[in-house]
């Protein structure tokens, strides 16, 4: 009877744990289907992880370097300084880089600058403020990549502020999932950057002009779809896009949900831009609204 009474108690608990702690077949059965080259995502208080995909696999970041840019501007300027906007600059951007011809001889803060780097994803606002900067691109780059290591980026090299990859000659610029996510903790625990990324709109004032333009951001989460994430349970605020032939459509969103709690997904899709929103909206709804400790890695 004893041995009886033991065999049901240790079924009974054996039942409760299994009810509990989901098993490795069930983690992975939840992993959503994605068409991508890799992302990760992680809790944005602990930055453990929640999931990832191609952790380490080499991949280009396209225009989410952008979020280095910034980063590394803000190591070396205030944002009220001011840099011009010179015929010299402007014939640095690359004519298949993302721009807003930007009139030359004007004349905008750092802080503009990083709005239009950040919002419309403006290559000439980022050769503006490695000029500005750093005197030169060649030395902006250095401190570039002494920043991603300083973020304990160990498989990452970049030889451009913009994002451009090998499909424009710029072989230097590199990452993967695992270390560019460090890079988007480190953006949105940064004041300034928090600020700029969560805004859909912004108005362009040139310094001693009395003519002003607005930009809007390029996260189709703020335009297209804003309306199926208003119906979610969830808020984007933040995020950073990035478009090249050889990284495919990329995206570092940041949201959260009601309970305050907040994630971070840097994913670099190789399906269209539909895919790339339709793949993200599935990570959010999935595992946003329903962080369980367990899933933390």
């Amino acid at each position: 009877m004893k041995n009886t009474r033991k065999c049901i108690v240790f079924l009974l608990v054996l039942s409760m744990l299994t009810t509990i702690v989901p098993t490795a077949k069930a983690q992975a059965a939840a992993k959503p289907k994605t068409t991508s080259h890799a992302y990760y995502m992680i809790d944005a208080g602990s930055g453990k992880k929640i999931l990832s995909s191609n952790a380490n696999k080499r991949i280009y970041p396209a225009s989410t370097v952008k979020l280095l840019t910034a980063l590394t501007v803000l190591e070396y300027s205030g944002t009220d300084e001011e840099i011009k906007y010179t015929k010299k600059i402007r014939r640095m951007v690359p004519s298949d880089a993302s721009a807003l011809n930007l009139k030359t001889g004007r004349t905008y803060t750092v802080e503009q600058y990083l709005h239009m780097l950040l919002i419309v994803s403006d290559a000439g606002s980022a050769v503006a403020l490695a000029q500005g900067t750093a005197g030169s691109q060649k030395d902006f780059v250095v401190w570039m990549n002494e920043k991603a290591k300083a973020l304990g980026m160990m498989h990452s090299h970049f030889d451009n502020p913009i994002g451009l990859d090998k499909g424009s000659g710029y072989y230097g610029t590199y990452t993967t999932a695992a270390d560019f996510i460090k890079v988007s903790k480190a953006a949105m625990e940064n004041p300034v950057i928090k600020r700029i990324v969560a805004k859909h709109k912004y108005r362009v004032q040139p310094v001693g002009v009395k003519k002003s333009f607005v930009i809007e951001s390029t996260n189709a989460f703020y335009s297209d779809y804003k309306k199926m994430v208003k119906n979610k349970k969830y808020k984007i605020i933040g995020s950073k896009t990035g478009t090249t032939r050889a990284a495919g459509h990329c995206l570092v969103a940041t949201a959260v949900d009601k309970k305050g709690n907040t994630v971070i997904c840097a994913f670099y899709g190789k399906g269209d831009h539909k895919q790339l929103y339709k793949d993200i909206r599935s990570f959010l709804t999935t595992h946003l609204l329903h962080i369980d400790p367990l899933w933390i890695q």
